[in-house]
């Protein structure tokens, strides 16, 4: 059981459930890789250099591999969090949606070769497609927790921060703790400000009172999401921890 700082606690089986959704990771995916999985070039983005708060980077970890206990007890190897997730490596890399440059770039001198070049038939490999092959993985990738945490805060992390600044307005105003928030969030949803459709409200919305500096109304925009997911209570705690986050980078900034 994890002790959140709004007070609420929630399973280890809670966070697992919320893992199968890669929605920020298919988002990705159709917006960057259109070309071959094992030869396409990385996304084309560069990283940005603008930190989000150590607090929002234990919120993305936490809802990706728990702690570090836990990431030692059950994720230093290959995993699939099921649904629409490819093979599973270190804090959330899903090499099912990587391409063999970005696996490489990603992870060269962090782990060794061999298992980099052990993960490239999972590359492109998503859903019940790769269901089987963390088994066959095992013997060969072992991520240790120093690597895995070194990745995901140098190489994963500054892409999706320029994802946000480049997606969303005035993210310079709202300190480290708000944009992180809107890091999290965009990491588990894909920078879909602009989509069409019911289910993208809060998400246009978000983008509107950033434009128009009503920051006060974006944790509203964040706890509206919770109607998406009436089952799934670690979403509804995500958004929840995502919006006080938010709040509290309003009030350090003011």
């Amino acid at each position: 059981m994890t002790e959140l700082s709004s007070g609420l606690q929630i399973d280890e089986s809670v966070l697992e459930q919320t893992r199968e959704s890669r929605e920020g990771l298919q988002w990705w995916w159709d917006e960057f890789n259109q070309s071959d999985a094992t030869e396409g070039p990385p996304p084309s983005i560069a990283p940005s250099s603008t930190p989000i708060s150590q607090a929002a980077f234990d919120l993305i970890v936490e809802f990706e591999v728990t702690s570090k206990q836990a990431y030692v007890q059950k994720y230093r190897r290959p995993t699939w969090p099921q649904g629409a997730s490819g093979v599973t490596i270190g804090i959330g890399y899903d090499v099912g949606y990587a391409t063999r440059s970005e696996l490489w770039a990603d992870w060269k001198g962090a782990i060794p070769d061999s298992m980099i070049q052990a993960l490239e038939p999972a590359l492109g490999i998503s859903g019940g497609a790769a269901k089987s092959l963390p088994a066959s993985l095992g013997n060969s990738v072992d991520v240790a927790w120093e690597p895995a945490i070194t990745v995901h805060r140098d190489r994963v992390m500054p892409k999706w921060v320029a994802l946000v600044e480049r997606s969303l307005p005035n993210t310079g105003d709202i300190g480290p703790d708000g944009l992180g928030a809107l890091v999290s969030l965009t990491y588990n949803r894909g920078a879909s400000f602009t989509k069409d459709g019911d289910r993208y409200a809060e998400m246009r919305a978000i983008k509107q009172h950033m434009s128009t500096l009503a920051f006060s109304r974006v944790p509203g925009d964040l706890r509206g999401m919770k109607r998406l997911w009436p089952a799934l209570r670690g979403l509804q705690i995500r958004r929840e921890r995502e919006a006080a986050l938010f709040e509290n980078g309003l009030n350090a900034v003011s």
